[in-house]
C-alpha cells in the first residue's frame, strides 16, 4: 500500500494541480462533508459507493469513479481481505472543465482498458512525490496528461454517459485566511484544516508540515503556542473525538470498525481511547447499548 501523500501548498497560478495521491487496502470510507477537491478512485477490488440523494453504485476491479468536491459519500468494500483502492485528488480552477470535457465526470463507475498501466502511472507519481523529485508545476503537467490517458482508455460504451453536474462544493482546495498577514498563523490554519479533512487517512504530521511549507519542529512550535499540544497530539485527539462521535451514532458498531473509521490501528486505538476518555471503547459501546435498551424499555407500554 502507498501511504496517503499530500503535495505542497498549490501555486495559485496553476489551473490544475495534484492535491494528494495514494492507495489503501479495502476499508470503508465515510466522508459526510465530502472532500476539498475532485477524487479519482481506481479499484482493484469490489465495493459499493453511496452518494446521498444521488444513488448507490457497485464499483468493480479495473474501474474508475469520480467524486466531486464537497459531496458527501461513503465506500463499503465487499471484502476486507483482498483488493486495493487507489485515489488521486485533483484541484484547480480548471479541474471541473477538464474532467467534463474529457467525458470523465459522469455519475457512475466506468471501465478503464489498460487499467494496470494507469495504476502504474499513479504509483510512479506517488514515488516521485515521496522522493521529493517532482515540483508542483511538473505534477500539474503530469496530472493533465494522466487525465487525457484515462479518458482515452475509458470504455467507448461509456462515452455518452450523463455528467454529474455542478455541486455546492466547499471550494476546490483548502484555503487560508487572506485577512491574516502572519504566515505562521496562516500555516497553522491550513494545517488544522488538513487534519480535520484527512483524519481518516494515513496522514502523518510530516505530510501536513510539507503541505504548509514548514518543518515538523516549526509546526509543532505553532501548535504549542496556540493549543498547548504538539501537532501529533492535536491530530490524535481529533481522531479520538471523531471516533467517539461516530460511536454515538453507531452504538452497535465494533471497536475495530471505530478504529478503522478514524484510520488507527485497533490496539493502539484502544490504548489511546482509554487514556483520553478514561475507559476503553468496548466499555463505551456497552454503556451506549445499555442506554439504548433503557430508552426502549421506557417507551414500551
Amino acid at each position: 500500500m502507498l501511504a496517503f501523500r499530500l503535495t505542497g501548498l498549490p501555486d495559485s497560478r496553476l489551473p490544475l494541480y495534484l492535491y494528494c495521491v495514494g492507495t489503501q487496502e479495502e476499508k470503508g470510507l465515510h466522508r459526510p462533508d465530502g472532500f476539498p477537491v475532485y477524487q479519482l478512485f481506481l479499484s482493484r477490488g469490489e465495493g459499493q459507493f453511496r452518494i446521498p440523494g444521488k444513488g448507490t453504485w457497485t464499483m468493480g476491479a479495473g474501474e474508475l469513479f469520480i467524486v466531486e468536491p464537497g459531496v458527501s459519500h461513503e465506500y463499503v468494500p465487499y471484502s476486507k481481505t483482498s483488493g486495493e483502492l487507489g485515489y488521486i485528488g485533483i484541484g484547480g480552477a480548471s479541474a471541473k472543465s477538464v474532467l467534463q470535457s474529457t467525458g470523465l465526470l459522469q455519475i457512475e463507475p466506468c471501465h478503464i482498458s489498460g487499467f494496470e498501466i494507469i495504476w502504474s502511472r499513479m504509483t510512479n507519481l506517488w514515488h516521485a512525490l515521496d522522493q521529493g523529485a517532482t515540483e508542483m508545476w511538473n505534477t500539474s503537467t503530469l496530472i493533465y496528461q494522466l487525465i487525457l490517458d484515462i479518458a482515452q482508455s475509458k470504455n467507448p460504451s461509456d462515452v455518452g454517459s450523463v455528467g454529474i453536474g455542478s455541486s455546492t462544493a466547499q471550494g476546490e482546495t483548502i484555503t487560508y485566511s487572506n485577512r491574516e498577514s502572519d504566515p505562521g498563523k496562516d500555516a497553522l490554519i491550513r494545517a488544522v484544516a488538513l487534519m480535520h479533512t484527512h483524519y481518516q487517512d494515513d496522514l502523518l504530521l510530516k505530510h501536513v508540515a510539507d503541505a504548509v511549507g514548514y518543518s515538523v519542529q516549526h509546526l509543532n512550535r505553532l501548535f504549542h503556542q496556540h493549543y498547548d499540544v504538539t501537532g501529533h497530539q492535536y491530530m490524535q485527539r481529533l481522531r479520538l473525538q471523531k471516533a467517539s462521535e461516530w460511536l454515538d451514532k453507531h452504538p452497535r458498531a465494533s471497536v475495530r470498525e471505530a478504529a478503522e473509521t478514524v484510520g488507527m490501528e485497533v490496539n493502539y486505538f484502544i490504548r489511546m481511547y482509554k487514556r483520553e476518555f478514561g475507559e476503553t471503547p468496548g466499555k463505551g459501546i456497552k454503556h451506549r447499548n445499555q442506554l439504548q435498551m433503557e430508552k426502549g424499555t421506557q417507551k414500551a407500554p
